[in-house]
């Protein structure tokens, strides 16, 4: 065999060997490229943390209003800072009741407050965190469901006989010329339950009816330890 031949066969496998070694590097970098790619994504990281979606109406009440994003917050706050041995608070151990049936001047054309307490009959303690829900009714069949504040509601546990509370907020009417809501009763839905308890509404005159409004000047507070 002459020398160049040699030399040649000896070149030829040398190019062979350098791309094997070539796509066998860039065959690696692509697994490992990829596998980092998927473990750092944003969106895999986000279906992971966020499971299911939505749910009844907690972060609220079980009134009309309230969406899945505030139920989630407020299962979250219920399992981390409310006691696990206390099971949610429902309607058939809460007994509600006006901390003052003398309160507010229903002539007063600014803002008032009132307190509703409910109590816990029941034999344990239970938990309950967020709004409740609150329609006001008239003799008539009339109706209005309250807003919520922007307050943000915290996990209370509530021993047997001992209360919490929350706040309405409301306007009354004083004027000839306004809207007029008279009301007869308070319906209210304690937190994550579906039962109602019902109160007299003690204070007479009328409130202004801003049921369609915004950004009412009548609206409910959240259930509040302390009270």
């Amino acid at each position: 065999m002459s020398r160049k031949t040699a030399v040649r066969r000896s070149r030829t496998r040398t190019v062979a060997a350098a791309s094997l070694i070539a796509a066998a590097a860039l065959s690696l970098t692509a697994c490992g490229g990829g596998d980092s790619d998927a473990k750092g994504s944003p969106s895999a990281a986000a279906s992971t943390i966020a499971p299911g979606g939505s749910g009844g109406s907690s972060g609220g009440s079980g009134g009309s209003a309230g969406g899945s994003g505030a139920e989630v917050g407020t299962k979250v706050g219920i399992a981390a800072d409310v006691s696990a041995s206390a099971k949610r608070c429902t309607n058939r151990q809460l007994e509600a009741s006006w901390a003052s049936e003398t309160g507010p001047d229903m002539n007063n054309d600014g803002q008032q407050t009132v307190l509703v307490m409910l109590k816990n009959t029941g034999p344990s303690d239970c938990s309950m965190v967020g709004f409740p829900g609150v329609q006001l009714q008239t003799a008539h069949g009339e109706t209005w469901d309250l807003r919520r504040d922007n307050e943000k509601p915290k996990p209370v546990t509530v021993s047997p006989g001992e209360q919490v509370a929350f706040d309405i907020t409301f306007l009354a009417s004083t004027r000839d010329d306004d809207r007029e809501f008279v009301p007869n009763q308070v319906v209210i839905t304690p937190p994550n339950e579906r039962g109602n308890l019902v109160l007299d509404w003690p204070y007479g005159g009328a409130l202004l009816d801003q049921s369609g409004a915004t950004r009412p000047g009548t609206f409910i507070g959240p259930v509040n330890a302390g009270m």
